[in-house]
């Protein structure tokens, strides 16, 4: 008589790689809820408990994960790809994405005050009533709100709350409002004349309506005056 063999699906494995070198970050076995789910799904929940272990996500490709609603407070996130991510209410107060491609993500609602964004890649990422305050731009630059992006343009716009970036360009708003055409060839030739001829004043005229620049120059002032008694 033949004994009988009870026959159990192995766990499912979900390993979470590197975007540049395709080295393994951390992997983990997937609950029975997860397994089978969506690419997205089985990501997001690979990337929670990977925080929880405290693994090491630097330049992780986290592509399309599904992390909505997920506590990523303080999370190490260092040039990690989460273009396309949904971190709708995700908590990410504090969170280092210096480098991070956020290209596309799903911001709704996210909390991502206090995090470091310096050199994040924000091309088409929804921010609408995500809260960014006290989050760090450029240049030591920071926010007290979602910055206005405007895509579909020869150049980037974004516009913060003293500040406009065209392009790689950033300055204060009162200084973009007055550069003169010598000045605004000096960025990038003939191109860039012909865009801040055909877009100054839209540009001004929205950051202006959005309260943006405002007091600029009394702010830029401040800022050099406490410099010098320091």
């Amino acid at each position: 008589m033949n004994a009988h063999v009870e026959q159990t699906d192995a766990p499912e494995i979900f390993q979470i790689k590197s975007r540049f070198t395709g080295e393994v970050r951390f992997e983990c076995e997937l609950s029975a809820e997860v397994a089978g789910r969506s690419f997205g799904l089985k990501l997001g929940f690979s990337v929670k408990k990977a925080i929880e272990a405290g693994a090491n996500l630097v330049g992780a490709d986290l592509s399309g994960a599904d992390l909505s609603g997920a506590y990523l407070y303080g999370a190490d996130l260092y040039g990690a790809d989460l273009s396309g991510a949904n971190l709708v209410g995700a908590n990410l107060v504090g969170a280092y994405l210096v480098g991070a491609d956020l290209s596309g993500a799903y911001l709704y609602g996210a909390d991502l005050s206090g995090a470091n964004l310096v050199g994040a890649n924000l091309v088409g990422a929804y921010l609408s009533g995500a809260n960014l305050s006290g989050a760090k731009w450029r240049n030591d630059i920071i926010l007290k709100r979602a910055p206005l992006q405007i895509f579909n343009l020869f150049y980037r716009v974004t516009i913060l709350d003293m500040h406009m970036q065209i392009g790689c360009e950033l300055h204060l708003i009162s200084e973009w409002r007055e550069f003169d055409n010598e000045r605004i060839a000096r960025m990038d030739g003939v191109d860039s004349r012909r865009f801040w001829k055909k877009h100054r004043d839209a540009l001004l005229a929205l950051a202006e309506s959005d309260g943006r620049g405002v007091g600029g120059n009394q702010a830029d002032k401040s800022e050099d005056d406490d410099q010098e008694e320091t």
